[in-house]
Parts: C-alpha cells; structure tokens; sequence
C-alpha cells in the first residue's frame, strides 16, 4: 500500500519497471516484475469480485443467479472510506478480521477518522490495536481462526485462500479452539442475513453457513473462469486459478504448465 496508494504511485511503479529493464532483469528465469500482495487472500479478494467498483457484466452475472438486482453505485476504496469518515458520510464500519487502524497508511488520520464513527463491528481472531481506537460503539465478535479444528454438522471444513501467483490452496484447522462457542466467519455473515433478512431474502444463507463446499459451489457459478475449478481441490492440494478477465498472463500460463507436470 506503501507503493500504490499515494498520488504518485503509477509513476513509482513506471519507475521500479524501468529499473528493471536497464538491469536486464526481464524475460529471462528468476527474474521480472511480482507484485508481492500483504495478506494471504489479498489476490483471492480480487478474484471473488470484492471490489469497490464492480462492473456491469460481474453484477449482472449476479442478479442472474440469485434473481436481485444488486446496487450499482460504486463504493469507497480504503483510502476514500477514511475520507468519508472524516467527512461524516461513513457511520458505520463492519471489519471482517485484519487490523485496518495498522493497515492503512496514516495511522493517526485513520484513528481519528475512526472515532467519528457511531458503530464498528470487529469480527477477528485475536485482539490487535485497532481494536483499541473506536468511536460511539464498538462490537468485537471473536471467530475460528483459519488454524482451529473448524467442525460444521461433523464434517470436517476447509478454507481455499489464492496467493500472489494466481495458486489456490486449501487450508484445514489442526487445533482445538479455545472456546466450543466460537463459529466461522461465514456463520458469523449468514446469521446475520438471516436475523436482519428473514424471509424476504431470495439467498439461501443457512446452506452457505452449513458447508464450505456450498459456497465453492456457486461461487464455480458466479465469478467467470472458475467453472470446476473448485471441485480440483479434493483431488490435489493446489491448483493455478485462470481467470478470464486478464487471462492469457504468461507467469500463469507457465506455472500452469509446471503443475501440470507434477
């Protein structure tokens, strides 16, 4: 974030680029350009459309699905939702995990910002410092971390998260949890659909929050170029994720070829 979001980060990044071409260091092995991304589902993010400006033909593809129309006013960015903080046009802010008072750029903007807030909601694994830094109200909602046995109806669950490098892995808790209270991330949204929604939603949020492999499912249906992908995860650990928006990358179609070969 360091890098891009600033006023000058396209020509910092031009930069970095150029260097890189007098060094020498493009279009041979072990080297060229890999944007390192700061979480281990930061990439997945992108790929599952969680985007303050989706386009027409993602939310279309959406209200075919599900049969409602989903809003069509972009939304804020990191950088712009602590503006509107600032500004009063922001009065709630629901975290699902991450330490966004640390994360972003300027911390004491972003604390300040933060406490002109009437409501935020915290759903997180441990305590961290933003936790500390509210405004009216503050609700934190301890979850599984991604490390804890994660046991729905007695079956075992598993969680898929998508690196830097396009690989999709899957991920299955080995410890006890601290607490037999404690209910995934995707519980913790569908009961909340469903307290708030009820019988006027149109999704089906108790099958989502009864297995992972629910929302594989629909997911294969919604987000372009991932059809059967997900069902390769029961028969190998990872895979690379082509998508088809800026598919044709030759990073992944190299990669893809080495796992083939594995």
């Amino acid at each position: 974030m360091g890098i891009t979001q600033q006023p000058n980060g396209v020509d910092m990044i031009k930069e970095m680029l150029n260097i890189l071409l007098l060094k020498g260091s493009i279009g041979k092995p072990g080297a060229g350009v890999c944007p390192v991304r700061g979480h281990s589902n930061v990439q997945g993010n992108r790929t599952m459309m969680i985007d303050e400006k989706p386009t027409d033909a993602q939310l279309d593809r959406l209200q075919d699905f599900y049969g409602f129309n989903p809003p069509r006013k972009h939304g804020y960015d990191v950088v712009r939702t602590i503006k509107a903080m600032h500004e009063g046009k922001l009065k709630v802010l629901f975290c699902l995990g991450g330490n966004f008072l640390s994360a972003t750029p300027d911390t004491n903007y972003t604390a300040n910002a933060v406490r002109k807030l009437n409501l935020i909601v915290s759903v997180s694994t441990k305590l961290n410092r933003s936790h500390l830094v509210h405004g009216k109200e503050s609700i934190i909602l301890p979850t599984l971390s991604r490390s804890d046995i994660d046991m729905v109806n007695g079956v075992h669950q598993f969680i898929t998260t998508e690196n830097s490098m396009g690989v999709v892995q899957s991920s299955k808790g080995m410890l006890k949890p601290v607490s037999d209270n404690l209910i995934n991330e995707t519980q913790i949204v569908c009961r909340m659909a469903m307290a708030t929604l009820g019988d006027k939603s149109v999704i089906n949020w108790k099958r989502y929050a009864e297995s992972y492999d629910a929302v594989r499912d629909d997911i294969e249906k919604c987000i372009p170029g991932l059809k059967t992908t997900m069902k390769r995860l029961g028969v190998k650990k990872d895979f690379i994720c082509l998508i088809s928006q800026g598919t044709g990358n030759l990073l992944q179609r190299i990669l893809e070829k080495k796992h083939r070969l594995h």
